[in-house]
This record gives C-alpha cells, structure tokens and sequence, in this order.
C-alpha cells in the first residue's frame, strides 16, 4: 500500500507494521471447494471456540489469582500452584485458538560448533531476562503458559520498564506506545535492578520486548536503550533469546493494528494454526559465562549489550534489522486510525 511507504524501511524495503498478505497459492479445484467450507464453517468454529476459551479463562482467574491469594502466606506453595495452574490452562487456550503442536527449535549461532555440535537449551530461572521479538498476543500467551514470568512494559522517554500484569501484557498489542508512564505513581527499573528483584523475590523471569511494540513479523525493529546499565564485559546477564516465527496459508496470526479481538475471532476460525519457538543455545547469549562475543566489532550506539542482543536474535530469527523504531510504529497507528476514520466517514 503506497499510502503506507513512509514506514518502509528505506535499507531493507520491508514495512513491518502492515497486517502482511497471504502468500499466493495455485489455484484448483479442492483448493476453491476448501476455501468454500472455510468461509461457512469458519466462523461457526470462531464463536464455539470463544465460548470455550471464555469457560478456561474464568477457570484460571478462579484456581490463579483468586484461589492462588489463598497461598499468599506460603509462597513457594503458591508459586507451584500458579505456575501448574497457568501452564494448564493457557496451553489449553492456545491449543483451542489452534495451535495443537507449537514447534520449539534450540539454534546454535558459533560456528565451531557446526550442524551436528551439541545445542543444549539454556535452563530459564527466577530473574532470568528474556529478549524477544513481538509479534502476536499470543507471544505473551505462549510465554506465561511456558514460564509464568514478569511481563513489562517499555516508554519512548525513558530507558527503565514498568511491571505489568499477563492482561495488560496482551492488551498493549496492538495500541500507541507510549511516551511516560501514565501515572507518577508507577513504579519504574531498570532491566537490571528488575531482574536483581525477580531473582531474589523468586518471582520468575523477566520478559523484555525490547524492540517495545509489535511488528508483522517480517523484520526486526531497533531496540529501546533499556540495557544500558549492562556492561558488554559483564558475565552474569543471564539473557535468553527468543523468536517467534509464525507459519499461515490464509490469515496471519501476528498483529500489528486494527480491532484486536475481531483478529482473534478470525484467528480461531481459523482450522489450524502454526507457531515456531526458535532458542539460542546454551551460553550463547551476550553477557554469559562463555560468550566470546566481541562487542566492540558491532555496537553502534550508547546501549552496547542492546546491540548485541538485537545482533543475536537476528541470527536467531534469520530476520532483517530495519532502522525503524517504536516512535515509528507510533506515527504509523495514528495514521492508520486517521485513515480508518475518513473511511467510514
């Protein structure tokens, strides 16, 4: 859409805030007949599989947060029944949303170790920091059915993050980035000191969308400077990449603008759909006990250990670094909203 070429990329030529087009496939007979079933059934599968997803949903909030309170004064007790209870039913969410089988990859970036050296994956812990790139409402929900983690929230004015619930995490999809924190009241940490928090209060790890809105999954966004107060020397990080890569014939499960809850009905009328975890191996990431990585060959701003966490999970997800930012994808919904208005009008 020419109309949308301000957010193209000029170095790689890629737009990735646009809902991206299904690849073309050739044309046939039992293709036409099941796009033809597709267009009546589908929508009859939505509304069961949103009543369904609703009934699990309000079974987490009653065994997670409500009879999960009751734990309070045994935390380790609580933390074993929270997380039990989070993988359970937000597995079940994914799998009635269609993803029966998520794929999980452990990917290897030294050369030395070849195709067939060892990949072990790394073990997550509490305060643990997990980088990813963001490209779906369902990225969060993978993550909090996998880890039960601390999930955050990145503002364009400031390098620190705020701690935000698994709800808030799933409605920030999709909307404005924003500037500050709405409220002085708000708590704010570095990466670091989070971290620190999350370790010693056995909260679980911390998630960082650094990139800190959604893209379409076509190529990566240049990282907030969250990770300044790492030194690119420093050995005990403790980061873990991660990449979402997301497979679809039809319509594609990431998101980047628009009605998100009108995405998700046509998400699970979807019959099936596919999700790609790719991890890099153990050590692998900067600022471990045995990376070798060489910062000074590749940073190219203030955040050294940024670079190199942006540098790393583009060799994991095998995407391209676009020189667009969350200021962008800020002008790019304002747009987009302008634009949807003089429609209707």
């Amino acid at each position: 859409m020419e109309k949308y070429s301000r957010w193209r990329d000029a170095s790689t030529g890629i737009q990735p805030f646009l809902p991206p087009v299904p690849p073309r496939t050739d044309s046939s007979l039992l293709i036409a007949l099941s796009n033809v079933i597709h267009l009546i059934v589908g929508p009859i599968q939505g509304m069961v599989k949103l009543i369904l997803i609703g009934l699990v949903v309000l079974l987490y909030m009653l065994f997670v947060p409500v009879l999960g309170t009751v734990l309070t004064p045994i935390a380790p007790l609580k933390r074993v029944w929270t997380r039990l209870f989070s993988a359970i039913f937000l597995r079940l969410v994914l799998f009635l949303s269609g993803f029966f089988h998520i794929k999980t990859e452990t990917v290897s970036i030294r050369k030395s170790r070849g195709s067939n050296g060892a990949k072990e994956s790394s073990t997550v812990k509490h305060g643990h920091v997990i980088v990813a790139n963001w490209t779906s409402y369902i990225d969060i929900v993978y993550l909090a059915s996998r880890f039960n983690p601390v999930f955050t929230q990145i503002f364009m004015d400031t390098n620190k993050v705020k701690i935000i619930s698994l709800w808030e995490a799933i409605r920030l999809v999709g909307k404005m980035p924003e500037s500050k924190p709405s409220s002085s009241e708000d708590t704010l940490y570095t990466v670091q000191e989070l971290s620190q928090k999350a370790s010693k209060g056995k909260w679980g790890p911390v998630v960082v969308f650094a990139e800190g809105t959604t893209t379409n999954g076509r190529a990566l966004l240049k990282f907030a400077p969250v990770f300044e107060d790492y030194r690119a020397d420093q050995k005990d990080g403790h980061f873990h990449i991660m990449a979402f890569k997301y497979e679809y014939g039809n319509m594609p499960p990431t998101f980047t603008v628009g009605n998100q809850f009108y995405h998700f009905f046509k998400l699970c009328s979807q019959f099936h759909n596919t999700l790609v975890v790719k991890s890099l191996a153990q050590g692998e990431a900067p600022c471990s006990s045995s990376s070798t990585t060489d910062a000074t060959t590749i940073t190219t701003t203030n955040d050294a250990v940024g670079d190199l966490l942006l540098s790393s999970l583009g060799n994991v997800s095998k995407l391209r670094k676009t020189n667009l930012s969350m200021s962008d994808k800020r002008d790019f919904i304002v747009y987009y909203e302008s634009r949807q208005k003089g429609g209707k009008k």
